[in-house]
This record gives structure tokens, sequence and C-alpha cells, in this order.
């Protein structure tokens, strides 16, 4: 009899044990990666990879253009299909391929890094979902609030939530136990080109981390963010000038200041394309080792050899 209890608790042992394996192994981090035409990748070139970087990420699930869970690999843009026939709410005068999708047809945005380096640095498989549009900016097309009659307004963020959304119910009916464990925002040149919207933005900002912390029940939920890498009065070589750079930036500093768990990301000394507004490929994948690097900080892990050293363009303590 006690050898017959002594058999069953060793299986109800080694049954708990494999559940709970099968548990941990089947939990999942995910991040959101939102905002402009940077985030996009508009001015990438898959050209510029080298032949490593075109491989599949088996570590890193990526929610493609097609809603669907599939390891992250080249090209990751455009996020849509450009079927003219196909609105683009609230942004109808918007052309689809120009809200969505690169420069040059298909290329990439900073997850190509972000994603190797937060998997490298955990040690584990993490999932990234993205929503970005080109040209948009934060006090109107991206604002997460209510209309004068008190109904949530159509804009893109709750287009981008509801993305967020459909891709985690995806993650849950394969298995697995989803944890929102970061966003990652690329976002501020537009509103850079207007003094108004420039002037609120640090409202606006803390507004726009408070409603998604909210909407996902992470209060302490880890935002990183790239900074505009211009200043005021900014003049681009299609003679049109970006205003209030330096209003925006110092509104980004001070978020970060304001609000816990928030990373503002240098990146003034990113390589850029010579439209002086995009990021080139290069800029892109650095953008991507340091959106991952804060995130890792945040939690104090160890981000010593989560770079990859061929795609830097500055010195490992930046």
């Amino acid at each position: 009899m006690k050898l017959k209890q002594t058999t069953q608790l060793a299986l109800l042992s080694s049954f708990l044990l494999m559940t709970m394996n099968r548990s941990e192994s089947l939990f999942i981090k995910l991040f959101i990666l939102a905002g402009q035409s940077n985030m996009v990748g508009y001015q990438s070139n898959l050209d510029d990879l080298p032949d490593r970087l075109r491989q599949s990420q088996k570590n890193v699930l990526w929610y493609d253009r097609h809603d669907e869970w599939v390891p992250l690999e080249l090209p990751t843009e455009p996020v849509l299909t450009p079927d003219p026939s196909i609105p683009v709410p609230p942004f109808e005068g918007y052309h689809p391929e120009h809200s969505h999708k690169v420069n040059n047809s298909v290329g990439f945005g900073p997850e190509i890094s972000l994603g190797h380096n937060l998997a490298h640095g955990l040690n584990e498989t993490v999932a990234l979902v993205k929503y970005s549009r080109n040209g948009t900016n934060l006090a109107t097309q991206w604002h997460p609030g209510l209309d004068a009659n008190g109904v949530p307004q159509d804009t893109l963020y709750p287009r981008m939530k509801h993305r967020v959304e459909q891709a985690i119910a995806d993650l849950s009916d394969r298995g697995y136990t989803v944890q929102v464990s970061g966003v990652f925002w690329m976002q501020g040149e537009s509103d850079a080109s207007h003094p108004e919207m420039a002037q609120n933005y640090e409202s606006n900002l803390t507004h726009f981390i408070q409603t998604i912390r909210q909407d996902f029940n992470r209060p302490n939920l880890p935002f990183i963010y790239a900074m505009v890498h211009f200043g005021n009065h900014h003049e681009k070589p299609n003679n049109t000038i970006n205003c209030c750079g330096d209003t925006v930036r110092s509104a980004q500093l001070t978020v970060q200041t304001t609000i816990p768990h928030t990373r503002a990301v240098e990146t003034r000394n990113l390589s850029l394309h010579p439209d002086l507004l995009h990021f080139d490929s290069n800029g892109i994948l650095t953008l991507g080792n340091r959106f991952a690097n804060a995130w890792l900080n945040i939690f104090s892990f160890s981000s010593t050899d989560t770079i990859m050293p061929e795609l830097m363009t500055e010195s490992p303590q930046d």
C-alpha cells in the first residue's frame, strides 16, 4: 500500500513538474512598436543588410501583415497590402501606399535589431507587434481621448489597440500566456512641425502613456521612446522646415523625469538619409539596439552582450 501511494505521489509530482515546465515554456513577453515613418523604417533598404540579418529569427515572433504570428523575417514592411480600394480611416486622403510602406516598397524598421537584442538579452523567445503610419502626429491622429460627446475618437490609437488585442488573442489560442512587457514609440517629427502641437507634446505624451498602461492593465509598463533628432528651424532639402524640434525634445526629456518607467532614447547621432528627416538603414538598426538596451536597463539586465557590433555607428557606452 505504501509502495502504491509512493508511486502515485511520484507520478503526481512528475506531472506537476511537467505542467509547470510547460506553462513556463509557453509564457511569452509581448512588445508593442508604434509611431510614424522612422518606426515604419521609411528609408530602409534591404540591400544594406548583411546576409546574416536576412535570416529568419526563430526566437522572435512577429505579427505580420496578414495578422499571423511567424518568425521575424524580412521584409517586415509594408504592414498592410497596398490596395488603393482599401480606405484608411480616419485618413481617407492618404493613399495606403503612402500611409504604410517604406520608400522602396519593401523594407524593415527597428524591429530587426530590437527583436534580436531582446531575445538574446532575455535568453527567451519574445513577441513583437507593430502599428505605425507615416507622417502622423500625436496631437490629433494618435490621440486616445474622447470627443465632445464622450465617445472614443476614431484615431490610430484604438486601431493600434485593436491590433495588439487581436495579436494577444491569437497567441492565447496557441496556448501562450501573454504579458504585455513594453512599448517602443518613435514619433514626434510631425508635432515638431506645428507650434501648438509642439507646445502640447508633453501633456499629450503623458496622456498617451497613461492610457496605454491603463488599457493593458500594466500601471508600470515600460515605455521607451526615441527623441526627435532635430532642433528648431530644421530645414530639409525639399525647402520645408520643422519649426519646433527643440520644443518637442524638451517635452520628451521632461516626461522621462516625471513618469516612472519611461526612457527617452537619444537619436541625434544616428545616421540619416539625405532627406535629413529619416534614418537610413544603419540608423534604423542602431535605434533598435538602443531601444532594446533601454528596456533591458530598466529591469537591470546586463546588456553588455546584446549589441550587434557590426551594426553600430557609435561607441558601446552610448
